[in-house]
Formats: structure tokens, C-alpha cells, sequence
């Protein structure tokens, strides 16, 4: 059941009208503006959260799709109060060597972001003023 949920809230398919969905009146909300930085770490290999999606961007993609302007309002809802100085936007490419399923699929690329350690490290490191 919980599972069922949380993919209907995700999908937007909680509500008939997109703009009652639980992911929208999240987007309406403020908070992120009291944040330091904010980092959004996004891979072209994941197929689970699409490229723009992660980055929290508006696409080309959305031109032909009938809730555009539900998703260019979440777009702008989310950063509205937010300075864009404090943004940090990292692109990865991830080495997965191995060809199964889980890479076919994009889902190898999307663990990648939780179980790799050294981009992890690697931000860490070169960002650490972010984590002060």
C-alpha cells in the first residue's frame, strides 16, 4: 500500500488535477532558501530520475506533454526565492563496466549516486566549503 503511494505521489497520478498532487504543493513550498547550498547531482546513465528532473530544470522534453505548464510552475515554485549563487549543478558519468539488466535498464547509474563512495569523497573534498 505505501508503496503503491509514494509511486502515485512521484508520478503525480495522487490527485486528477496535477496542480492538488502532493509533488506540486510540495514544490510550493519554501525552505530551500535557508540553505547554504544547494548541490543536485545528475547522470545522462540514470533512467530512473531523467537528467533534467535531477537537475530540477525546465526541458524541451515537456513541449509536447499536456501538464507543461504544471511542471514550468514547479519549476519556478522550487527556485522563486531561491539565489542561484548557492546552486551547485554536478554532471556524472559513471564507469559501470559490467553489461546486465540493471545497466540496460539506467537503474546501475541511479544506485551509483548512493554507493559510490569516491564522488561522494570527491565533493566532499573539492566542495568542503559547502559543508561547513
Amino acid at each position: 500500500w505505501y508503496q503503491r503511494r509514494v509511486h502515485g505521489e512521484l508520478a503525480m497520478t495522487d490527485h486528477a488535477n496535477p496542480r492538488e498532487s502532493f509533488l506540486y504543493q510540495l514544490s510550493k513550498l519554501r525552505g530551500l532558501e535557508f540553505f547554504q547550498g544547494i548541490v543536485l547531482v545528475s547522470s545522462y546513465q540514470d533512467q530512473y530520475a531523467p537528467f533534467e528532473s535531477a537537475r530540477v530544470e525546465m526541458t524541451s522534453v515537456w513541449e509536447k506533454n499536456p501538464d507543461k505548464d504544471v511542471y514550468t510552475s514547479m519549476v519556478r515554485n522550487i527556485w522563486e526565492h531561491v539565489d542561484p549563487g548557492k546552486v551547485y549543478r554536478f554532471d556524472v558519468n559513471f564507469k559501470i563496466p559490467e553489461k546486465n539488466l540493471d545497466t540496460f535498464i539506467g537503474r546501475a547509474a541511479h544506485i551509483q549516486f548512493l554507493e559510490c563512495q569516491p564522488i561522494m569523497k570527491m565533493i566532499i573534498h573539492n566542495y568542503s566549503f559547502l559543508f561547513r
